[in-house]
C-alpha cells in the first residue's frame, strides 16, 4: 500500500467518524427528554431540522466525491502528460535469478531451474504495462464518482436551494 492509498484510506475513515458524529449528535439533540426541567422547544418541527441537517450532510458528501475525483484526476493527467517521471516506481524489482535460489536439497538439473527462473520471468507485468493498468483503474474510479457526485450534489443543493426561497417568499 502506497503513501497516497493510506492518505485516502484515512481521509475516507475520518469522513466516515465525522459522519457518525454527526448522527449520534443529531439522535442526543432530538431525543425526547419530558423530565428535563429547561427542555427549550426547538424552533422548528423535529422532521424539519432532520430534513434540513440530511440535505446538508448528503450535499457535503456529493461535493467532496466531486472535488476527491477532479484532484485525482488533475494528480493523473500532470503524471501522465506534464511530469512523467513522477509515476516511474523507485524500487527495482530484483531480477528472477535473485528471487529464484537453486536449493541443493531439491536435487534438481540446472534445466529444471532454468525452467523455474523462465516461469518466474514469463509471470511478470512490465512496469509500463502495470502503471498503465494502474491508471486505467484510478481514472475510472474516479470517473464513476464523478458521475454518481455530480447529480449527488445538484440534486440535493437545488432542493435546499428551492426550500430557502420558499421559506423567504412564504
Amino acid at each position: 500500500m502506497g503513501p497516497w492509498q493510506y492518505l485516502e484510506n484515512m481521509i475516507a475513515i475520518g469522513i466516515l467518524l465525522l459522519i457518525i458524529l454527526i448522527f449520534v449528535g443529531l439522535f442526543l439533540l432530538l431525543r425526547d427528554e419530558p423530565n428535563q426541567q429547561n427542555h427549550m422547544p426547538l424552533p422548528t418541527s423535529k422532521a424539519a431540522l432532520i430534513k434540513t441537517v440530511y440535505f446538508y450532510v448528503v450535499s457535503l458528501i456529493g461535493l467532496m466525491m466531486v472535488v476527491f475525483s477532479v484532484a485525482d484526476l488533475v494528480n493523473l493527467g500532470l503524471k501522465t502528460w506534464v511530469f512523467p517521471k513522477a509515476d516511474l516506481n523507485e524500487y527495482k524489482q530484483p531480477p528472477c535469478a535473485m528471487q529464484v535460489f537453486k536449493d541443493p536439497n531439491l536435487k534438481e538439473t540446472d534445466e529444471q531451474y532454468q525452467q523455474r527462473v523462465k516461469a518466474c520471468e514469463a509471470s511478470y507485468v512490465n512496469e509500463d504495462e502495470a502503471r498503465a493498468i494502474r491508471n486505467q483503474r484510478d481514472a475510472v474510479r474516479d470517473f464513476s464518482f464523478l458521475v454518481v457526485g455530480i447529480p449527488l450534489f445538484l440534486y440535493h443543493w437545488t432542493t435546499i436551494r428551492r426550500e430557502k426561497e420558499t421559506d423567504r417568499q412564504g
